[in-house]
């Protein structure tokens, strides 16, 4: 296989859903934002839970692509698109954590 570097971009947000009473409430809040995610920007993402926590999420967002910058951008694009649904006041977003790593792998 030839030299193709690989790089891996994660967005991990935390989230507080004050308007959830139930996990069905948090649910739709947090899976809203995941297919979103999903089908605007071509991410991975996941819902990390915690469990049996109603205002309380950690989602995980990840971007592949042969360029740092691409994925970094696409990530950005992501946490511009999460504060502009903050807005609507559905959840509020307590801290991200974002990360760019080079992935060695697939190289000679």
């Amino acid at each position: 296989m030839g030299g193709q570097a690989l790089f891996c971009g994660v967005l991990v947000v935390q989230l507080k859903i004050p308007g959830a009473a139930s996990l069905k409430d948090r649910r739709q809040v947090t899976r809203s934002l995941l297919e979103r995610a999903r089908s605007r920007l071509n991410v991975s993402s996941a819902d990390l839970g915690p469990e049996g926590s109603f205002q309380d999420g950690f989602l995980a967002f990840s971007a592949v692509s042969s360029s740092p910058s691409e994925a970094g951008e696409r990530l950005d694009l992501l946490l511009r698109m999460i504060r502009s649904m903050e807005e609507k006041g559905d959840f509020l977003l307590v801290r991200e954590i974002k990360e760019v790593e080079k992935y060695a792998g697939f190289q000679d």
